[in-house]
C-alpha cells in the first residue's frame, strides 16, 4: 500500500493545480500609442487589486489568474492620462483587452526622460538565459548591460569597452582585439551568444557592438539554468531583434584617434502591414590605426533577421551573422624586457611588429533559428538551433630564445620569429527547454526542464615559422 500513496499525492496535486486553473481566468492584450506605436514600460492592473504587469518592449501584457467578476482594467504611466475600462472575467476563459493611449510615441519616450527613470536598469533577462521571472526574484548574482549603455558610451568593442561596465572581472591575454577572455572569480568566464556556449581555445571572435542588444553576466555557477559553463560565471551577448514598431532606422557615424572611421546602420520594421512578418538589419564597416605603429584592425559586419509571428502565441526567427576581420600579425600586441629593466621600462608606443608581414584574415559566420511558444497562461516552450563557422588565416609572432631560457639579452636584444595561425572552428548546437509556472496551495514553483546539445571542433596549425631577424641579426628593444 505504502508504494501507491506517492502516485497517489501526485494525482490528488495535478487535480488541484487544475481546478484551480478552471476556477480562474486571465487577461492580455497590447497597449499602443495613438500612432500605433507599442508602448513599453506601461502599468496595467485590476483597480483595487494585486493583480498587475507591466507592458513588454512590444507593449504586450498578461494578468493570470483572475477571480471571476467584474473589475476596472487602469493603464498609466507616470506623467500620463490614466485609461480604465470595464472588463467582465470567466473562469477559465482568456480575455483579449487592447489599450490605445492618446499620446503618441514621442511624448511617451519624452515623459520617460522627464519622470527620471532610469533608462540603463532592465528588469528581466531575456529569455535566451531560460529564466521567466524579474531579477529582483532570481537568487543569482546577474548584472545586465544594456543596449542604451552601450549607446551612449559609444561602446564599439567587447574588448575594451565592456569590462568596465560589471565589477570583479579582468581581461587575460591580449590578441590585439581578436577575442576577449574575460576572468572572473578565479577562473575563465564562459562565453555565450543568444544562450550557446562558443567558448573555444581562442575564441569566439569578439562579437562587434553594432549588432549586440545586451550583454548578461552571471557571476557563480550557471549550471542550473544554463546546463553548462566555468564554476567562475558566465557573459551571455545577445543579438538584436525585431522589435515590433511600423520602421525604425539608425546611422552613425564614428571618428576617432589613429585614424578610427566607423559607420553604422540599423534597420527595423514591418514586412507586412498585419506585422506577423518582421526584419531588422544591421550593418557595419570599420578601419581603425593603433597608438603603436604597423598596427590595425579593419572590420565588416552584416548581421539580418526576421521574425514571423505564426499566431498569437508562436514565433519563429531567424538571424544570420557575417563579421571579416582584416588585421595586423597577432602576437606581435605584447611587449618584452629583461628581467632587470622591470615592469612598463618600454614606452607605450613600442612594438615588436615588423612591417611587410601579410595580414590576418577572418571570416566568422553563425547562424540562428528559435521558435517560441506560449502552451497556455504558466508554461512556456522554446527551441534554438544554431550554428558557427569561424576561418582564420594569418600569423603569429614572439621572441626566439638566445642564450638558454631567456628571450631577451639584458643589453635589449631580442629575435622574432613568425609562426603560422591558420584555423577553423566549427560547432553545432541544439536546445529545447521549458518553462512553467504553477502554484500547489501557497507555495509557487518555478520549473525549468530542458536539453541541451552541441558540438565543437577547433583545429589550428602552428607548425610552420621562420625567424624575421638572424642569424648574427637582431632587433634591439631599445
Amino acid at each position: 500500500m505504502n508504494r501507491f500513496l506517492p502516485i497517489l499525492f501526485s494525482l490528488f496535486l495535478l487535480f488541484n493545480i487544475n481546478v484551480f486553473a478552471q476556477q480562474t481566468g486571465s487577461i492580455r492584450g497590447t497597449v499602443t500609442t495613438a500612432d500605433g506605436a507599442p508602448a513599453a514600460g506601461v502599468s496595467v492592473n485590476l483597480k483595487g487589486k494585486s493583480n498587475g504587469d507591466m507592458t513588454d518592449a512590444y507593449g504586450r501584457y498578461h494578468l493570470r489568474k483572475v477571480a471571476p467578476g467584474t473589475y476596472t482594467l487602469r493603464v498609466s504611466f507616470i506623467g500620463l492620462k490614466t485609461e480604465e475600462q470595464l472588463v467582465s472575467v470567466v473562469a477559465g476563459q482568456e480575455l483579449t483587452i487592447n489599450v490605445m493611449l492618446s499620446e503618441n510615441n514621442e511624448e511617451l519616450k519624452e515623459v520617460q526622460v522627464l519622470s527620471g527613470k532610469n533608462k540603463y536598469k532592465a528588469d528581466k533577462p531575456s529569455s535566451t538565459l531560460r529564466l521567466n521571472e524579474p531579477l529582483l526574484e532570481t537568487p543569482q548574482n546577474i548584472q545586465i548591460i544594456t543596449s542604451q549603455a552601450l549607446s551612449d558610451q559609444q561602446v564599439i568593442s567587447m574588448n575594451d569597452g565592456v569590462l568596465r561596465n560589471f565589477s570583479g572581472a579582468t581581461k587575460i591575454e591580449h590578441w590585439g582585439n581578436l577575442y576577449t577572455r574575460v576572468n572572473m572569480r578565479g577562473s575563465r568566464a564562459s562565453a555565450f551568444r543568444n544562450g550557446m556556449n562558443v567558448t573555444s581555445n581562442w575564441g569566439p571572435l569578439n562579437e562587434d557592438m553594432s549588432f549586440v542588444e545586451r550583454i548578461e553576466v552571471v557571476k557563480g555557477p550557471a549550471g542550473f539554468m544554463m546546463s553548462n559553463g566555468e564554476p567562475s560565471g558566465i557573459y551571455n551577448v545577445v543579438t538584436k531583434k525585431p522589435t515590433g514598431n511600423d520602421f525604425n532606422g539608425e546611422a552613425n557615424i564614428t571618428l576617432g584617434s589613429y585614424d578610427l572611421y566607423r559607420t553604422t546602420l540599423d534597420l527595423d520594421g514591418k514586412m507586412t502591414k498585419s506585422g506577423n512578418l518582421l526584419y531588422r538589419v544591421n550593418l557595419m564597416g570599420q578601419t581603425q590605426n593603433s597608438f603603436r605603429p604597423y598596427e590595425f584592425n579593419n572590420r565588416i559586419a552584416i548581421a539580418p533577421v526576421i521574425t514571423y509571428k505564426i499566431d498569437d502565441k508562436t514565433t519563429l526567427t531567424a538571424e544570420y551573422t557575417y563579421q571579416f576581420n582584416r588585421m595586423s600579425n597577432v602576437g606581435s600586441f605584447y611587449a618584452f624586457g629583461p628581467t632587470s629593466a622591470g615592469f612598463a621600462s618600454l614606452p607605450r608606443n613600442f612594438t615588436l611588429a615588423q612591417p611587410g608581414v601579410d595580414p590576418t584574415r577572418i571570416k566568422d559566420h553563425s547562424a540562428f533559428v528559435y521558435v517560441h511558444h506560449q502552451i497556455d497562461d504558466n508554461w512556456k516552450l522554446t527551441g534554438q538551433l544554431g550554428y558557427f563557422n569561424y576561418n582564420q588565416v594569418g600569423s603569429s609572432s614572439w621572441l626566439s630564445p638566445i642564450t638558454g631560457s631567456l628571450s631577451v639579452s639584458p643589453n635589449g636584444d631580442v629575435q622574432r620569429y613568425v609562426s603560422i595561425w591558420d584555423a577553423a572552428n566549427e560547432s553545432k548546437f541544439g536546445q529545447l527547454f521549458v518553462n512553467g509556472d504553477v502554484k500547489t496551495g501557497s507555495v509557487r514553483h518555478r520549473v525549468l526542464v530542458g536539453l541541451d546539445l552541441g558540438t565543437k571542433r577547433y583545429i589550428a596549425d602552428f607548425g610552420q615559422l621562420f625567424n624575421l631577424d638572424g642569424p648574427g641579426r637582431y632587433f634591439n628593444i631599445y
